[in-house]
């Protein structure tokens, strides 16, 4: 296994889901079971990009977790990891893998999986994937679909169903063919990071506001591997949180 870090960009203001790093999952604040699963892990180092004390404070007595202060004014969670690179001083050639603040459910294989996808590839990112099982999740703009190429590489990334099958759905049928849900994780190296984060915003990005398309766009490479272990989703909305509850009380994880 090649060395990596994993790194978490934790913001405290949420529009839906207010002080969300902080909120119970399973006893604990949730940006800590984060953590914790992230520990499982074979990374080297897992480094908490926090924007506000109280998340910093509930980290402190943590082993083995780092905390790293980014500005509140960050657009997104690319942003602070930008920012813990440059603080941190990070070599460009560091692997590192992002993990959203609001998975507690993350499944250390993937993390470890997304690493090793893109040293394997050389590619300038690595993603995972899964093959969609039911029919409403290929219409569902929430549910993010990638197509990739026989290399593995992605193609493109969307809201919309892709591909889209246009003799079954002009006549109303359910898919035919193979979509895959995109799963949020990523790999890529520090350098790349701080690359990506200069670059401007453009048509494909802003109009899915998806920020991978970015890295398509300036024909970067994005490696696209596939799991047969879905993820649980992750923490949105006050819904999520008590599914998550649920789920770890009826586990006893």
């Amino acid at each position: 296994m090649s060395p990596y870090i994993v790194a978490i960009p934790s913001r405290l203001a949420s529009t839906r889901l207010p002080n969300k790093p902080l909120r119970e999952v399973g006893g604990m604040p949730m940006i800590r079971r984060v953590c914790l699963q992230a520990l499982k892990s074979s990374a080297q180092r897992v480094i908490v990009c926090v924007d506000d004390d109280r998340t910093a404070a509930c980290l402190q007595d943590l082993p083995g977790v780092e905390v790293c202060m980014t500005s509140p004014q960050a657009k997104c969670g690319t942003d602070r990891i930008a920012q813990m690179i440059e603080k941190m001083h990070l070599d460009p050639d560091t692997v590192v893998v992002n993990i959203q603040g609001d998975e507690p459910l993350i499944n250390p294989a993937h993390i470890n999986a997304v690493a090793e996808l893109l040293v394997e590839k050389q590619a300038d990112m690595s993603t995972l994937c899964f093959e969609i099982d039911r029919a409403e999740d290929v219409f569902d703009p929430n549910c993010v679909k990638v197509v990739f190429n026989n290399q593995g590489m992605a193609m493109y990334f969307s809201r919309a169903p892709i591909p889209f099958e246009r003799d079954n759905f002009a006549k109303g049928l359910n898919p035919c063919f193979k979509h895959y849900h995109h799963i949020g994780i990523y790999a890529y190296k520090a350098g790349t990071v701080l690359k990506f984060n200069a670059l401007p915003q453009e048509n494909n990005e802003l109009a899915e506001s998806l920020e991978q398309l970015r890295m398509l766009q300036q024909g970067m490479s994005i490696a696209v591997g596939v799991t047969a272990d879905p993820p649980e989703t992750g923490v949105d909305t006050e819904e999520d949180l008590a599914r998550v509850n649920r789920y770890i009380a009826e586990h006893g994880l």
